[in-house]
């Protein structure tokens, strides 16, 4: 039987180190996109297609976090040619358990306490990234009341139920990358530049008044007559247009979306006669 002494040993570790990190050189050099997956998802056709970025400086602490998490999820995601990307299905489902904190949420025209708020400033932004890039929006749908951090039309809400899906329609690789900066957030899209530059204009088409809620009650503060329980916010249509500017001058304009951004009636209470 064939004996390995001490030194012997050794000399055949060394010999299988050195064999797996030749391995490894090679790998890089015959397939540079695993090793650099993070900073050139299409290798030498990567670039920065678009980015757009929104600010949370007004954000509580767990809406704040709810953000950072978020945006860390989408961070490095790749879209394949033809494929799509599932905000929910990317992000993961928002709750206590994975992180997320109770933040204010717009659920049916109210502002009310929810896991995971904020998140939509997320898909939000990702949305005007993803439009600024010239690329394929399949699902998208705005809140019923507008948002602070984009314009009208250029919001995308997302939950349980509702979700924000996006295409890849070139042919070459797309990546998302996210950044917070203090409290701005910032999400880029990588790949091949279009031959055209986007530029978005949200219009308001209409207005639409808010009505009045009398609730009848049995009784009031003393002194008043009534009470306002909620104050009034008038409501709009509005669209969003795109303008595509094509590097030999051409120009197309195409409406993206309309959007309907529902009316809250002042909410009056007062004693029954």
């Amino acid at each position: 039987m064939a004996y390995c002494g001490k030194h012997t040993f050794s000399l055949i570790i060394l010999l299988i180190a050195a064999i797996f990190a030749v391995a490894a050189i090679s790998q890089c050099a015959i397939l540079p996109a695993i090793c650099r997956a993070e900073e050139d998802p299409g290798a030498e056709n990567s670039e920065e297609m678009a980015s757009y970025t929104t600010s949370f400086a007004s954000s509580g602490t767990g809406r704040a976090n709810n953000i950072r998490l978020a945006a860390a999820a989408l961070n490095g995601y790749t879209v394949q040619p033809g494929q799509e990307l599932s905000f929910n299905a990317a992000v993961g489902e928002r709750t206590t358990e994975r992180g997320y904190s109770v933040a204010k949420v717009i659920v049916d025209g109210e502002y009310v306490e929810g896991v995971g708020g904020g998140v939509c400033q997320v898909s939000s932004t990702l949305y005007n990234a993803w439009v600024l890039a010239g690329l394929d929006v399949v699902r998208v749908q705005g809140h019923s009341l507008p948002s602070g951090y984009v314009p009208m039309s250029q919001d995308a809400t997302v939950s349980e139920y509702i979700d924000l899906v996006l295409k890849n329609d070139t042919a070459f690789p797309v990546q998302v990358r996210t950044k917070t900066d203090g409290t701005d957030l910032n999400i880029a899209v990588f790949g091949k530049k279009q031959p055209f530059k986007v530029t978005l204009l949200p219009e308001i088409l209409s207005v639409v008044p808010a009505g009045e809620d009398i609730e009848y009650v049995d009784s009031l503060p003393e002194g008043k007559n009534y009470v306002i329980a909620r104050r009034p916010r008038q409501g709009y249509r509005t669209r969003l247009v795109a303008t595509y500017t094509y590097s030999d001058g051409r120009v197309v304009k195409k409406q993206l979306r309309r959007d309907f951004y529902r009316p809250t009636d002042t909410r009056i209470l007062m004693i029954a006669d």
